[in-house]
């Protein structure tokens, strides 16, 4: 690396050869030209030699207030607080400019050390908040993830989704309700252990339920081996009985290829029956403040209930409501009447016909 050049070395350079000049001059004069040394010449030599010496010190006091200068930016460099330099009223111009240019510079750096640091600290706090965002986006589809495990993930958005205190609010609207049990469970499971019953339960309700929730089926409860759902919640309301009934065959066909599966793992094999029914009830939440259930109540559930119950091991049996709104393209042909408790009027029911469950 080329070492740096000093002023002073440059000065006393300058003044070497600035004063070499006249002394060369007057040697010529006086002896090659033999010029007479009078007083004249003297004088004139004395002048220039105190104007060599007033240049000289021009320059010494130019080169003070440089290094000057330069001592006071490195200070100020150097400094953790940063100021402004001052100079003297008997500084040169140019020096005064020079310093002037860089008190600017001092203060620009300053401003833009300080706006530097403002942008970091902005920059940590939006660092903050969008991991804050991350983490509530994680735990919110965690908490998704776990809901969409007992209802539909379309409901299960709806209820996330909603800022009120309660949920859901309650309205009466028309509904189709399926019921599906399992039947002679009790003798089944009382030959089996309790662990087996749980796997064989669980591998059940799981194939059941991924049926009802492609039919737009909002599964409201299990009750032991019984599971019920609600159709018409989701979706178009006018789709809700169909969609229950394609549901509802689905589930059985499923079963009776879950059983195939159930025979290999050494489990009993056994039937389900399932009841439907369509008609007005109220949708709400039912509890306390502090445990709400989304369900619905009212006679069509009753109804749904009891038409589960008379419905006998892969069959499906079917309400009037559900019946009119479903039998131009499902085969069904009439079972009856049953009587409802706390009901006057006998209920007519149809059983979903062997062919359309075959044909599934």
């Amino acid at each position: 690396m080329k070492k740096p050049v000093r002023f002073v070395y440059v000065e006393q350079a300058s003044y070497s050869l600035i004063g070499f000049i006249p002394y060369l001059l007057a040697y010529c004069l006086v002896l090659y030209l033999e010029i007479e040394v009078t007083t004249t010449v003297l004088l004139v030599a004395l002048a220039a030699l105190v104007a060599q010496l007033t240049g000289y010190m021009c320059i010494r006091k130019f080169g003070k207030q440089l290094k000057s200068v330069r001592d006071k930016t490195a200070l100020v460099v150097m400094a953790d607080h940063k100021h402004s330099i001052e100079v003297d009223e008997n500084t040169p111009d140019e020096l005064a400019g020079i310093v002037h240019h860089f008190n600017t510079m001092m203060a620009e750096s300053e401003r833009s050390a300080k706006n530097f640091q403002e942008m970091t600290t902005k920059m940590m706090l939006y660092a903050r908040d969008i991991e804050h965002y991350q983490q509530r986006l994680r735990e919110e589809g965690e908490q998704r993830h776990r809901l969409s495990r007992y209802i539909d993930h379309n409901l299960a958005d709806k209820i996330m989704n909603n800022k009120e205190d309660t949920p859901l609010q309650n309205s009466r609207q028309e509904a189709t309700i399926l019921f599906a049990d399992i039947r002679s469970f009790t003798s089944i499971s009382e030959h089996m252990k309790p662990e087996e019953v749980i796997g064989m339960l669980n591998s059940y309700f799981d194939a059941m339920v991924k049926i009802i929730f492609q039919h737009n089926g909002v599964l409201d409860k299990f009750v032991g081996d019984e599971l019920m759902a609600i159709f018409g919640l989701l979706g178009k309301p006018e789709e809700g009985p169909s969609n229950a009934l394609h549901a509802a065959i689905d589930m059985q066909a499923r079963c009776r290829s879950l059983m195939s599966e159930f025979s290999l793992k050494g489990y009993p094999v056994f039937e389900v029956g399932i009841g439907v029914n369509t008609g007005d009830v109220v949708v709400g939440n039912v509890g306390s403040r502090n445990r709400m259930d989304y369900t619905v109540i009212g006679d069509t559930v009753n109804v749904a209930a009891r038409l589960e119950q008379m419905a006998e091991g892969q069959s499906i049996i079917v309400g009037e409501q559900t019946y009119n709104y479903c039998q131009s393209h499902i085969r069904m042909q009439p079972k009856g009447e049953i009587k409802v408790k706390n009901r006057s009027a006998a209920v007519k029911c149809f059983q979903v016909s062997k062919r359309a469950l075959i044909e599934q």
